[in-house]
């Protein structure tokens, strides 16, 4: 879906928002795990079990707001309404915005923008920031959620630029067909690009309009591989984009991304590089992107081996890199490895270095850096060896085995098996003097004993297994609750 068309309203899920701090502790809702079922916050939501309430956060205050609170919501009847979970959107049956039918509803697809779901009935665009729309598919048979075969045999596909079924219109085989991303499609014959589209013209370098389906590349059995911004298939690398085929010079078994903070990040495979601005990558930007106009001139050509994380800071030292000390996240130097040496790149410079180290703030140290004892967690977490950091101060971290610690994926927990550390939204932290050093405690973020296989994330900040749900630091069984709850999947 394109952003840009979306109006700015209030963002559906941010829910705390304030300036990072160290002396702020209570940045989260402080709730043991074994307390959590007096209430329980999900979404915008607050659910108070005993007293058979669901309470809705509101904004208080005059023409600048000064506050917020949970209100009841009159609207709802504890014993009566459903919680849906639909990925991102969380909300209660009373304000989805069409009729639809519970048992059936299943999720399709969801972001920060929008949420896409199903029934046998209709499909549904439900979001807090355009007009929710549905589209009736009660006369077609669902090949998948993406697409769906007419009572004349004909194909359609979800058009995620115009909100619609749109006619396929190109020989594709049924069986296999499935959807990547955009209005990008693959079967076991080949990759297409379904519906209108523009297309770059290689020989007058002008974007021509195509009014039908493509088929880009005609290859058997090929195994894609699909990012945020891009995808391959086979050798070749193209932008996602809804509306426009972008194919990008690039070699796939070369590819680095470098996310620089939030959306912006750049691609390249050492030859060339795309930059995206907010929203994805642009095969007119090479060399001219918001990032790519620093870089490629100081290494093109060259044997690009490495690009080391944004979110792993570093400080230039002595002429050593010195990872986890110094710069901020939000700069825009890269530490990388060309032809077997490191360097700093920096404001269109290419600047050598003797070898990289690492920097325990622990002991206030720097030893020799070896990749194979790091690991990056999202939130500006690391751990390396048998220490775990949060913006280079070392983490209490007795409560948790780091043998074992990962990030469960695409949500903001990390667990070691056993117990769940919510790494989200931090505004402030205890500290505590150890053997001279100042260590983060984040205890309260820990839930321990909870974790099972069958555990996912259902959006970044919830996860659940079935039986019980984890809302940033609290816990609960849904039996717990005394709710009817769906979880669309």
């Amino acid at each position: 879906m394109n952003p840009n068309k979306l109006a700015p309203f209030l963002a559906f899920l941010l829910f705390f928002t304030s300036c990072k701090g160290h002396e702020k502790q209570d940045d989260i809702v402080k709730n043991n795990p074994e307390d959590t079922i007096k209430h329980f916050i999900i979404g915008y939501h607050m659910l108070v079990p005993k007293l058979k309430e669901i309470r809705t956060y509101e904004m208080i205050g005059g023409e600048t707001w000064d506050g917020h609170r949970y209100s009841k919501d009159p609207k709802i009847d504890y014993e009566k309404t459903t919680l849906l979970i639909l990925g991102n959107s969380i909300l209660f049956k009373e304000y989805f915005p069409f009729p639809f039918n519970l048992d059936k509803l299943k999720l399709i697809s969801s972001n920060e923008f929008m949420t896409i779901c199903r029934d046998d009935n209709y499909i549904y665009y439900v979001s807090d920031r355009t007009n929710s729309t549905q589209i009736h598919i009660a006369d077609y048979k669902p090949i998948n959620d993406f697409v769906y075969k007419s009572k004349d045999g004909a194909l359609f596909f979800l058009d995620a630029e115009k909100y619609k079924l749109n006619p396929v219109k190109i020989n594709v085989d049924e069986n296999s067909i499935k959807h990547l991303a955009g209005n990008y499609y693959s079967d076991k014959n080949g990759l297409y690009f379904f519906g209108a589209h523009y297309k770059k013209n290689v020989q007058s370098n002008q974007r021509d309009y195509i009014e039908k389906s493509e088929k880009i590349i005609d290859a058997k059995n090929v195994v894609p591989f699909i990012s945020k911004h891009y995808l391959t298939f086979g050798n070749q690398v193209f932008a996602i984009d809804d509306d426009e085929i972008k194919k990008l010079d690039l070699n796939p078994k070369k590819l680095i991304e470098v996310y620089f903070w939030d959306r912006q990040s750049l691609i390249t495979d050492g030859k060339n590089v795309y930059s995206n601005s907010n929203y994805g990558y642009d095969d007119n930007r090479n060399e001219k992107g918001t990032y790519g106009f620093l870089f490629p001139s100081l290494f093109s050509g060259s044997n690009l081996q490495k690009i080391y994380p944004q979110s792993l800071p570093f400080a230039n030292e002595n002429n050593s890199i010195v990872f986890n000390k110094g710069r901020s996240f939000n700069s825009i130097e890269l530490a990388v490895v060309i032809n077997n040496e490191n360097y700093i790149l920096s404001n269109k410079k290419k600047i050598k270095t003797g070898k990289m180290l690492f920097y325990h703030s622990e002991t206030k140290t720097n030893g020799d850096f070896d990749e194979k004892y790091l690991k990056i967690f999202k939130n500006q977490f690391l751990q390396y060896k048998n220490v775990l950091y949060f913006d280079d101060r070392p983490v209490e971290a007795s409560k948790l085995d780091l043998k074992n610690l990962r990030q469960i994926e695409n949500s903001n927990y990390l667990t070691d098996g056993k117990s769940i550390f919510y790494t989200g939204g931090i505004t402030g932290m205890k500290l505590i003097k150890k053997n001279g050093a100042e260590y983060a405690v984040l205890d309260e973020r820990i839930i321990e004993n909870v974790y099972t296989n069958e555990m996912k994330a259902i959006n970044p900040d919830l996860l659940s297994d079935g039986i019980t749900l984890i809302s940033r630091n609290q816990k609960a069984t849904i039996k717990e609750l005394k709710l009817n709850v769906k979880i669309a999947e």
